[in-house]
């Protein structure tokens, strides 16, 4: 027994060797959890620069027909302006659409029996008082939509229902909700959902539905991107027809018409309701101009979906007429006075703003509209009612935010001065981030935060493996800027490669970059995953790598990268010119909408050469142009550009 033992005690790993390995498994460990983040944070930083540079180009759309009209408003006659339809349609896009017979002729043509139920309808019947009962077999018939499409839409006759009374309780609302918690001992505040109907579900499965002891706030955006943006908002509105004081919609920057032109809504709702959509859009928008601001909870909690900045007042925000903004990117005119700057930049900042580590608060010129905030302006924020003064103490003790989507779903910022919600899951593609939803609880108001993602996917893959499909799919998003871009990249790199090698330096080459596409990226590190490189990685074979984007049988490059370049930017303005939403444009709208255009920039087109494209894109002959033949045929460029080519 005694010589067993001996034996085994020497074939036993010394002390020394067992810590040995220990701490080289954890170098193993943490040097590859390090290469997993630096992976995801590239990927995260390409997702975010792409998504708020078209953010930036939708403001640049709004500006250039803020010029548009400003040029014809000065040069025109008053016969001249009535004569066309698309400056009629321009000076409906600048103007606010709030006045009050604007507002009886929306109410007017969007009245329920307007729209009767036919026979053929499937789906889900309404009919008020509204009830839980109501709501979960609605939630239900939504769940099948996504499964077998359209034709589990709910009709428009109860869309109305819902949006008409709907407006009835958001109209008696103030700008700035106060909540109390002293009979729930509880609030639950959610973020951005962005049309992601399983995330709504998966909250109100866990949380519980909306009720006098289980109150809720949602933080805005609560459509575009995602493909159930009505089906979300009319869950939010049923639950607010059914008791108005157990749920608070503050209104985002997504609430907002020329924003759902640009990112979806629209473009769901006439696929989803065809006909019928123009009447839903514009019923949809006095919605949104009637919903709340901002909330505060037990005066010590303030709820808005961007931030603020160092002119944010409270008292002056609650005297604000809210409704007139129907867009918070169309200022309304005051009395033919202009716009009241002080004020549209207050309501701005309260939906466009993000925080910043750095002190101080400037133009947030990543997204082009708001301003960034920085820990001194929260604090200042929470301690006074007035940033411009010392009167009123607040006695905030947080700011809860969204706007930003956070890999975890949530971050604090500034002290733990500022929380961000984010509850859309999946954002920028499948296991890219987590939900999330934060419940304060008790007297104390202690956040509560739960975390989930609507997805089973994810939960089949490992972390690597999911993380190279968020990557892929980044530098997917990647590739295809910098193939809009082709002919000018090349054009650039040939200039530095004198002897014509074909190479450029690493440096060079993400110097050039970041120029042309005015995205602030780690290039060179990025490089070798968009470009081939030389043997010992150093410069990079750039006319290897570059694929220049193809569409239809288009040969001339330019023209299609112009066009790809900004394809967003002409649905968004092919949905504007396509003032009833039925999905074209007649040829002498589209001739005179380029005529119009053309004439306040400097690509002015002679009529007849206009006539000959717009003849040219309508491949059909039916005499109108769709968006999809739009896209596929826009030729509008430099006049001589297109003579250098035919020569």
């Amino acid at each position: 027994m005694g010589c067993g033992q001996s034996s085994n005690r020497s074939n036993q790993p010394s002390t020394e060797l067992t810590i040995k390995s220990a701490i080289l498994i954890q170098k193993w460990y943490r040097r590859c959890i390090a290469r997993l983040e630096a992976r995801r944070r590239a990927s995260w930083n390409i997702f975010t620069a792409l998504e708020y540079a078209g953010e930036q180009d939708q403001l640049k759309l709004y500006d250039f027909f803020s010029d548009v009209i400003g040029t014809m408003l000065e040069q025109e006659t008053d016969n001249q302006r009535v004569a066309s339809p698309i400056r009629r349609a321009l000076t409906t896009y600048n103007e606010a659409s709030a006045d009050s017979d604007a507002v009886m002729t929306i109410l007017s043509d969007t009245q329920p029996e307007n729209f009767p139920v036919e026979k053929t309808y499937k789906g889900p019947h309404l009919k008020l008082p509204l009830t839980r009962t109501h709501i979960g077999e609605l939630i239900e018939a939504f769940k099948l939509n996504k499964l077998k499409g359209p034709s589990q839409i709910l009709h428009v006759k109860y869309v109305l229902l819902i949006l008409h009374e709907a407006r009835k309780i958001l109209k008696t609302l103030p700008n700035i909700i106060h909540h109390n918690t002293s009979y729930s001992s509880q609030v639950t505040v959610c973020g951005d959902l962005h049309g992601k109907f399983d995330d709504l579900t998966i909250i109100l499965y866990k949380n519980g539905y909306p009720s006098a002891t289980n109150p809720y706030i949602f933080n805005g955006d609560f459509v575009d991107r995602g493909g159930q943006s009505i089906e979300v908002l009319l869950i939010l509105l049923c639950f607010v027809v059914l008791d108005p004081k157990s749920i608070t919609l503050n209104r985002g920057n997504h609430e907002d018409h020329i924003m759902n032109l640009r990112y979806g809504f629209v473009k769901e709702l006439m696929a989803k309701y065809k006909d019928k959509s123009s009447s839903l859009i514009k019923m949809i928008e006095e919605i949104f101009a009637w919903l709340p601001m901002a909330s505060i909870i037990d005066e010590e909690i303030f709820v808005v979906h961007g931030g603020i900045s160092d002119k944010t007042e409270l008292e002056f925000l609650k005297a604000i007429d809210r409704h007139k903004y129907v867009s918070i990117l169309r200022p309304p005119v005051k009395d033919k006075k202009g716009v009241d700057m002080e004020e549209w930049k207050l309501v701005l900042d309260l939906l466009w703003s993000d925080p910043k580590p750095n002190r101080g608060c400037w133009p947030n010129v990543f997204r082009g509209g708001g301003c960034y905030f920085g820990a001194d302006i929260t604090a200042q924020f929470i301690e006074n009612r007035s940033l411009s003064s010392s009167l009123s103490r607040n006695g905030f003790r947080l700011l809860v935010r969204s706007h930003e989507c956070k890999f975890e779903g949530y971050e604090y910022c500034h002290n733990d001065m500022v929380l961000t919600i984010f509850s859309a899951s999946n954002y920028y593609e499948v296991g890219s981030n987590r939900g999330a939803y934060v419940k304060f609880i008790g007297k104390e108001k202690t956040p509560h935060l739960v975390q989930y993602m609507a997805s089973k996917t994810h939960r089949k893959l490992s972390s690597s493996q999911r993380l190279s499909i968020v990557e892929e799919s980044a530098l997917k998003d990647l590739k295809e800027k910098l193939a809009s871009h082709h002919s000018q990249l090349i054009e650039i790199f040939t200039e530095k490669d004198p002897m014509k090698s074909g190479e450029v330096s690493i440096g060079d080459w993400a110097d050039i970059v970041f120029t042309v596409t005015k995205l602030q990226l780690p290039w060179r590190t990025l490089a070798p995953k968009l470009a081939l490189m030389n043997g010992d990685g150093t410069r990079v074979k750039y006319n290897a790598n570059l694929v220049s984007v193809q569409l239809g049988g288009t040969r001339d490059k330019d023209v299609v990268e112009e066009l790809y370049r900004h394809k967003n930017t002409l649905e968004s303005l092919f949905r504007f010119m396509d003032k009833d939403n039925s999905g074209q444009v007649s040829m002498a709208e589209f001739i005179d909408a380029i005529e119009v255009l053309s004439k306040y920039t400097k690509r002015a087109l002679p009529t007849q050469y206009i006539a000959q494209i717009a003849e040219s894109i309508d491949f059909n002959k039916d005499g109108y142009i769709d968006l999809n033949e739009l896209l596929e045929a826009f030729r509008i460029v430099d006049q001589g550009r297109i003579n250098n080519n035919i020569v």
